[in-house]
């Protein structure tokens, strides 16, 4: 059902930085709930946001036009899990900066069985240090049995097993329970991540008491972290973290 058949979706990534993302970067990331955002295309997020400007957008659930070039005023990478005659629903990242898509991971199972399939985009992102920042932008399958819901995580663990370096993981997880909580976490510890806290995780999207987004990270510090209240704009809330590097 409305099976992407391009992906991922790329524009040549105009007007890049290519000197890499800097020493101390910040990223958000937000499932927009598929609130189209076309009068926002050629305006930065942080005029929708009170927030400083962000290096790295890691979004979910976002909807693009297929001649669209930028998203937010960036420059973007997208793997779509739905596509229709006229638009994309999907992952987006999108940075000012140079990166690379390195793989889109479309998941093997449907949601219902029938329905949509989720999506992971993989990208890669030089840092002025000479380092490969390796980010993943996740929105996890739901609606499926926990078999199917390791079985992707597992999939996804399998791309990322020969990266090296820093490395981060964003998005929304959909662990709306504790059993997908704990494999999460198995998942995370075999990437040696560390989860990333806030002062205060009241704005945190959950449902059951479980948390649905997060961010993770190694070879980084962090050096602030926030989660910001939107509910006049999305019915998840954006979590931004800014990152130093390792010297």
């Amino acid at each position: 059902m409305y099976k992407p058949k391009i992906t991922p979706i790329s524009h040549h990534l105009q007007s890049v930085n290519k000197s890499g993302l800097p020493n101390h970067f910040g990223l958000l990331t937000w499932n927009l709930h598929k609130v189209d955002f076309a009068h926002f295309i050629h305006r930065p997020i942080e005029q929708l946001l009170p927030i400083d400007p962000p290096h790295l957008l890691s979004l979910q659930e976002a909807v693009a036009r297929g001649s669209q070039h930028k998203f937010f005023n960036l420059p973007f990478f997208m793997a779509p899990n739905i596509e229709t005659k006229k638009k994309h629903f999907g992952v987006l990242t999108a940075s000012a900066f140079e990166m690379k898509a390195h793989h889109q991971c479309l998941t093997q199972s449907r949601e219902l069985g029938w329905m949509t399939h989720k999506t992971a985009l993989i990208t890669e992102h030089t840092l002025q240090n000479g380092e490969t920042l390796t980010h993943v932008n996740i929105h996890a399958i739901n609606f499926v049995p926990h078999g199917a819901f390791r079985k992707e995580l597992q999939l996804i663990l399998h791309l990322l097993s020969d990266k090296k370096g820093p490395m981060i993981l964003s998005g929304d997880f959909n662990t709306w329970n504790k059993t997908r909580v704990k494999t999460l976490n198995t998942a995370i510890t075999q990437l040696n991540l560390t989860e990333v806290s806030y002062p205060t995780h009241q704005a945190i999207k959950t449902l059951n008491r479980q948390p649905l987004d997060y961010v993770f990270y190694r070879g980084l510090k962090v050096e602030k972290s926030e989660a910001l209240e939107v509910p006049d704009i999305s019915d998840h809330n954006p979590l931004i973290v800014h990152f130093s590097v390792l010297s």
